[in-house]
């Protein structure tokens, strides 16, 4: 199954999240809630235990591409 990642690019810079695998419909579902303000925020754990947040007004300031990992 390919790999994909979110690449978000916003005026601060470009980020990206790994969607682990099987979950890219939930990561699509997620998306479309925050662009549709009916989720605050999109929360990512990371690898070693961090945690990111990206709120729904940056999502909705940024262009977002899913595409495959490289």
């Amino acid at each position: 199954m390919d790999k994909k990642i979110i690449k978000i690019t916003h005026v601060t810079g470009t980020y990206i999240i790994k969607i682990a695998e099987g979950r890219l419909n939930e990561m699509k579902a997620q998306l479309d809630k925050c662009l549709n303000d009916e989720q605050a925020a999109i929360v990512v754990k990371g690898e070693d235990g961090d945690q990111f947040v990206y709120p729904s007004d940056f999502i909705k300031n940024s262009f977002i591409a899913i595409v495959d990992r490289e």
